[in-house]
């Protein structure tokens, strides 16, 4: 085998480092790395792979969904603070896209938990008398509000769910 320098030694090395350079590469900068102390300090040096990219990955889309489930949670809160007043028309806004976000957290499960979601939040915050002006809203009006948010929501899911199979790669 034909001695390298050390400029295609340092070329090879993240190849080697990577795991992607062929046998007679590696055997190449192995050899080059015996005799040479600068190139074995690089070889030392250089940061190993993520060898476990499906655990970063599945970490990663954890903390999304941890953020979008999130963001679902204030805009359910942030939509029932409207309930009461004169912003309530942004609900017809705000709910669909919750039902949207929805989709893409849980799939077509968002069909039933949201509206489940929904519910139980619009319980809790009347139960804390967080709605403005809640003291007009009586528990039968709440779940008429709940219904109609209900029904918005689950436009959101229905339109998300036609632009993904839309655009879905066949």
């Amino acid at each position: 085998m034909n001695k390298i320098t050390c400029d295609i030694c340092m070329d090879l090395i993240p190849l080697v480092k990577d795991g992607i350079a062929s046998d007679d590469s590696v055997k190449a900068v192995t050899l080059h790395t015996e005799q040479c102390d600068s190139c074995r300090a690089l070889l030392g040096e250089m940061p190993s792979p993520v060898t476990d990219t499906d655990k970063a990955f599945k970490k990663f889309t954890g903390q999304l969904r941890t953020f979008s489930v999130m963001l679902m949670m204030f805009g359910l809160l942030f939509g029932f603070g409207l309930t009461a007043g004169s912003e309530i028309f942004y609900n017809s806004i705000i709910m669909p896209a919750i039902g949207a976000l929805g989709y893409v957290i849980f799939g077509w499960k968002a069909v039933y938990e949201v509206p489940i979601l929904l519910f139980i939040t619009s319980y809790i915050l009347n139960a804390l008398h967080m709605i403005k002006g809640a003291e007009h809203l009586d528990i039968y009006s709440l779940l008429i509000w709940t219904g109609i948010y209900t029904i918005f929501v689950l436009i959101g899911v229905v339109i998300a769910c036609l632009i993904h199979f839309a655009f879905r790669k066949d």
